[in-house]
């Protein structure tokens, strides 16, 4: 299974669940407590296990999608934004330092 693969079914299995916003949330536990004949108690218990399903796959969904741009970027051999960062941070005193000595040399 390639990245690409991998990430398509990690954001497909996830945003099911994820992308249940809070209204569409009420409306499903609304729909199932008439057709379910569930109480008021057992209605927000449901409402609760959803929810935390939906972030619970949210969560899995970032780190599956972490992991899969990590694995691209070790393939391709790709500095990461801290690399670069540290770089441009080290470029950054060299510049001074060797104006410095410019100037001090003067």
């Amino acid at each position: 299974m390639s990245i690409w693969d991998a990430l398509e079914r990690a954001a497909y299995t996830g945003l099911g669940l994820a992308a249940l916003t809070k209204d569409k949330l009420d409306e499903a536990v609304e729909t199932l407590k008439k057709e379910r004949g569930l109480t008021e108690d057992e209605g927000r218990h449901l409402a609760e296990e959803l929810k935390d399903g939906a972030e619970t796959a949210r969560r899995n969904l970032d780190e599956r999608v972490d992991a899969a741009v990590e694995r691209a970027y070790r393939r391709l051999n790709l500095a990461a934004r801290a690399d670069v960062e540290s770089l441009k941070t080290r470029i950054d005193e060299l510049e001074k330092k060797l104006n410095e000595q410019g100037k001090s040399g003067d």
